[in-house]
């Protein structure tokens, strides 16, 4: 079993961008009486950041097991997915520029009711890939073509 978490490295952006979303927001609110609309949209703004470094928090504190069995994300929400119960598997690919320079993916699996999605910050993010691709190949899961796109970007052989 190998026991992965986000590092930190591939999250101060987000908790950078919270934290002066949140400041900036705070600073506006206080300096705004309650009986403006202002008040209100930027409240709800401030709102938005402490989700977003909840968020942010959220995946700093996960650990990702990932061995045989399955995947498991713990300690919030708790989730597991058997590879032999895979039922969906999806690799998206987010730009940053228009030219898909820089970006991240986020590989999405289902399974009875579960869904877990990670990240391409995750360590060993090709090697779940990998696996989650080989387990859609035994349940006999169709993989739509960006899916399998994404999966030879990053050096995982589309298996047919």
């Amino acid at each position: 079993m190998v026991e992965l978490r986000y590092p930190l490295s591939s999250l101060v952006f987000d908790y950078l961008r919270g934290i002066v979303g949140l400041g900036i927001a705070v600073v506006i609110v206080s300096a705004v009486g309650t009986d403006t609309p202002v008040f209100w949209v930027i409240a709800g703004l401030a709102v938005l950041f402490l989700i977003w470094l909840g968020y942010a928090a959220l995946r700093h504190l996960s650990r990702v097991r990932f061995d045989e069995d399955g995947l498991r994300i713990e300690p919030w929400p708790k989730r597991f997915i058997a590879w032999n119960e895979l039922e969906d598997m999806v690799l998206r690919y987010y730009s940053t520029r228009r030219k898909r320079k820089d970006g991240w993916m986020t590989l999405t699996l289902k399974s009875k009711g579960n869904r877990i999605e990670l990240e391409s910050t995750l360590p060993h993010f090709a090697a779940i890939v990998a696996r989650a691709a080989h387990a859609a190949k035994e349940a006999h899961l169709g993989l739509d073509n960006a899916t399998q796109e994404n999966m030879n970007a990053i050096g995982v052989k589309v298996e047919t």
